[in-house]
């Protein structure tokens, strides 16, 4: 499923989270959208999903306009994390997970059943805990656990996930990104906001890079994430190493120097 934004612009009060901002998300494929604190990730995310009104511009999924789709079969396409879990009350982690049935028609199921989206997400010993007493890293794998429920990769499903590596330790975010590759891998599409850019240089095939709501460039990473683009968007040296571009200040003797990209 590709799904495209046209000069998309989002207003909070004087504030523009998004300003004629374009992308085209195509099918089949990890997209990192990376960019500095507030540069409006989350607010791109949000209007891909149909949960953020647009002030101007238009969003359409395989060249239809995301705004003349019914909810439901909106939701059967796409599976939205939010950067918070978005979940109140004592649900127990199963029961959120089930959630993401609800979207499924009759005889339909997403990409893994309640069970299988638990294990997934290595959450089985926690399945019948209160959601609320999970640290924060757990309440995101469960939020990603609902998204896989949802949605149906062989059928073009969608995954917007803000953050989805954000308070993981080193071995989820290997689980994470493995879930990642095997949804892309069954028909998929993958769009995730994330700040690491050695995460995104390591799960990504397409980058969008943001500032001050505004697409700066986008493409295939190797082409994109080059010292200078990063210096330039972040305000730091970058250097080149054997995991993909990273901060001047956390190089080691397998950085190559700054250079040209």
């Amino acid at each position: 499923m590709s799904i495209r934004l046209v000069d998309a612009e989002v207003r909070f009060g004087g504030v523009k989270a998004l300003q004629g901002a374009s992308v085209d998300i195509e099918p089949g494929v990890v997209t990192a959208v990376l960019g500095p604190n507030a540069a409006g990730k989350s607010t791109l995310l949000r209007a891909m999903a149909g949960l953020q009104r647009l002030h101007a511009g238009a969003v359409s999924i395989d060249g239809r306009d995301l705004a003349s789709m019914a909810v439901r079969e909106r939701a059967r396409k796409i599976g939205f994390l939010g950067q918070r879990g978005g979940v109140s009350g004592p649900f127990f982690t199963r029961e959120v997970v089930g959630f993401g049935g609800f979207a499924l028609a009759a005889g339909r199921r997403g990409f893994r059943t309640v069970d299988a989206a638990i294990e997934a997400v290595g959450l089985t010993s926690e399945a019948d805990r209160p959601l609320n007493q999970l640290s924060i890293g757990q309440q995101q794998r469960a939020g990603l656990a609902r998204a896989l429920v949802q949605v149906d990769p062989a059928a073009g499903g969608l995954l917007l996930l803000d953050e989805p590596f954000s308070a993981q330790d080193p071995l989820e975010i290997e689980r994470i990104a493995a879930i990642l590759e095997e949804f892309v891998g069954a028909g998929g599409s993958v769009v995730a906001a994330m700040h690491e850019i050695g995460v995104a240089w390591s799960v990504a095939d397409q980058v969008v890079l943001l500032a001050n709501g505004a697409v700066i460039d986008a493409g295939e990473i190797e082409s994109v994430l080059s010292p200078p683009a990063l210096e330039s968007l972040f305000g730091t040296i970058f250097v080149r190493s054997d995991h993909g571009p990273v901060p001047a200040s956390r190089r080691r003797g397998d950085a190559s120097g700054v250079g040209d990209g």
